[in-house]
């Protein structure tokens, strides 16, 4: 409410009050004074207060009336009273006069009390003018404008000090109040201000609070399944390694690693290679106790952390795997996505904790080798971490090493093996990488080859077969000793991007003829996107280049492969040639490869010939070529191009 308000507010009850007043008084004084005024014969005294009497009655009872109208008709009555009274009585009524511009100034402020003032001062100054009745005024004429302006003059200095005094007291309160109302209002400004502030800083708070947790969770959490991550998985391990310690009891991790996550989400896409991975997650809750830990540390790649599983060896070993067991088969279990049923088996590697000096990171190393294992085994297995299986991982990685340092420097050799044809003639030759230690030791390509597929050095190793295979053609060409040479192509190398741009430069580099390279390749490599590998056959084979099955018949063999794809031979695999022709269920089987193949129009070589028996057979069977140590060993270039000279042959494509 404002000052003014407040102002008015206390007015319009000031003067219900002084109505009240009034009212009860002139009940009490009025009536006596009109019977003596009557018994004096003073009629119009007597009208005047009784006139008074009902007029201020009226406007005490009329309080639906605005204050303004309720004053002035009060004001008006007291001024009819004091009027009425000097003109009867003399100047000693001025008194009455005198309360009208005060009251003026209380019920209605300044400038009417200034205007009441003004009025009362005429009527003291017009009254005064007349004879005086009653008692006659020492030192002052009985009437006279002399008279009237004495008495008007003291009036006026004596009712202005009491009126302005009134009013300028009134006017400052009205300040007071307004500056109150002001300041009250800043204060509640001010009030809102500060709560606003403090609802601000309570959603900053807040906010900062999510965005703390937000921050937390991602820092700690998987986003997908919402299990820890590798981050927490360290700290809570580190943690038990300490408790497992003190209490001097056993704990273990699962490794576990989904055997064909990678096909389900090629083959369906994202969203139900998530649905595979976040079912795995609440498998894995649901199987395992409150106080374990289950991770997911990135891929396919869970941790279960099975806390203080026994106190000895025995005991904790034997908990640990039948956890691992009841994992494996729960997750072998089909599981439904969006209608179709999706299995994924597991390989898990295990290990147990704490041992001497081991840290997390070691345990984690640890299991992982041992999962390994367990998916080299065939998969869908168990394997416990053996202190062997360390020292065969850090073999393999100092090879590796050693391999990218023997391709750096140039150490790999590449060897010739020749193929003949029925007659002993040389028909062609295969190309075979060779690996040389400093101390004259060789390192078996059965050995670095699988390490190189593993590692990603077999893409730089199989560019460097392909330039010496081209580089030997050219040579060969020049010597007059034209032969087609075969070169294998791993499968990493074959699905590279630019594999055929990388053949193409090869050849437009070394100017070797396109028709007498032959790529070969395994039937691993149709495992995975058929038609795509096809296509890109077909791209090469209009270059020029010629395609071979290597190992057939130990992979993937079909028919329907066989029509489909640009093939110019067939290579049998050793393990068939060694059983012939003892041994009936693998003569069988060569024969009929042999057969098949001349009905698809479809050259062979036979691998692994090592005993005349076995040519003789193969002859026998119209084999286009052969490939053994009963013929030659592979050998380097120059080995092959004097072997060449000496028997002086020659062939052509």
């Amino acid at each position: 409410m404002e000052a003014r308000d407040h102002l008015a507010h206390w007015r319009a009850q000031i003067l219900a009050r002084i109505l009240l007043v009034v009212v009860t008084l002139g009940g009490l004084t009025a009536i006596p004074s009109i019977l003596l005024a009557i018994g004096e014969g003073l009629w119009s005294v007597a009208v005047i207060d009784s006139v008074a009497m009902v007029w201020i009655t009226a406007i005490w009872r009329m309080k639906h009336l605005s204050h303004t109208t309720r004053s002035t008709h009060f004001l008006a009555a007291a001024f009819m009273v004091g009027v009425g009274l000097l003109a009867k009585v003399g100047p000693v009524s001025q008194i009455y006069l005198m309360a009208v511009p005060v009251l003026t100034a209380l019920l209605m402020g300044l400038r009417p009390a200034l205007v009441a003032l003004l009025g009362a001062t005429v009527a003291v100054l017009a009254l005064g003018y007349l004879p005086s009745p009653g008692v006659e005024l020492v030192g002052l004429p009985q009437a006279g404008l002399l008279k009237g302006a004495i008495l008007a003059l003291n009036f006026l200095f004596i009712t202005s000090v009491i009126t302005l005094s009134c009013a300028v007291l009134l006017r400052h309160l009205e300040r007071s109040l307004e500056e109150l109302a002001n300041s009250a209002e800043s204060l509640e400004n001010s009030r809102n201000a500060l709560q606003m502030l403090n609802m601000e800083l309570l959603t900053t708070i807040q906010e900062r609070d999510r965005s703390a947790q937000d921050i937390h969770q991602l820092a700690f959490y998987d986003p997908l399944t919402g299990l820890p991550n590798r981050r927490l998985l360290l700290d809570r391990i580190s943690a038990l390694l300490a408790s497992s310690a003190r209490s001097q009891t056993l704990s273990a991790v699962l490794f576990i690693d989904l055997d064909r996550f990678k096909v389900i989400n090629d083959a369906r896409g994202h969203a139900t290679g998530d649905a595979v991975l976040k079912n795995t997650a609440a498998r894995l809750l649901q199987l395992v106790r409150k106080s374990d830990t289950v991770a997911r540390i990135g891929g396919d790649e869970f941790v279960v952390l099975l806390a203080h599983v026994g106190t000895n060896a025995d005991g904790a070993i034997s908990t640990a795997l039948r956890v691992a067991e009841t994992v494996r088969s729960a997750l072998a279990e089909e599981i439904e996505i969006d209608g179709h049923s999706y299995s994924s088996s597991a390989s898990i590697g295990l290990s147990l904790l704490p041992k001497e000096g081991q840290t997390a990171d070691d345990l984690l190393r640890e299991a992982d080798t041992a999962m390994y294992r367990a998916k080299s085994q065939g998969r869908n297995s168990i394997a416990f971490f053996e202190d062997a299986m360390q020292a065969d991982v850090e073999r393999r990685l100092t090879m590796e090493s050693e391999l990218a340092a023997a391709m750096d420097e140039g150490a790999l050799q590449m060897h010739f093996q020749p193929q003949f044809d029925c007659h002993g003639k040389a028909i062609g030759a295969e190309l075979l990488m060779r690996w040389p230690r400093q101390d004259g030791s060789m390192v078996p390509p059965s050995v670095f080859i699988p390490l190189a597929e593993e590692s990603g050095l077999i893409v730089r190793l199989g560019l460097w077969a392909l330039r010496e295979a081209c580089a030997a053609l050219k040579e060969l060409g020049q010597r007059g000793r034209i032969m087609p040479l075969s070169v294998n192509v791993s499968p990493t190398q074959f699905r590279q991007p630019d594999f055929v741009d990388t053949v193409r430069q090869a050849l437009a580099e070394s100017g070797a003829p396109a028709h007498l390279l032959i790529l070969e390749v395994t039937e691993g490599l149709l495992v995975e996107k058929m038609d795509e590998t096809i296509a890109r056959m077909h791209e090469l084979t209009a270059m020029g280049l010629r395609f071979s099955i290597d190992d057939f018949g130990t992979g993937y063999s079909s028919l329907a492969y066989l029509k489909k794809m640009p093939l110019y031979e067939l290579k049998i695999d050793r393990s068939f040639i060694m059983d012939t022709p003892e041994n009936p269920s693998g003569t069988a089987i060569v024969q009929s490869i042999l057969a098949m193949s001349k009905h698809l129009g479809l050259r062979v070589v036979a691998e692994g010939v090592e005993t005349a028996a076995q040519s003789a057979f193969l002859a026998s069977q119209r084999c286009d070529a052969m490939q053994g140590y009963l013929f030659a060993r592979p050998a380097p270039l120059p080995a092959l191009l004097a072997m060449l000279e000496a028997d002086g042959l020659a062939a052509s494509a």
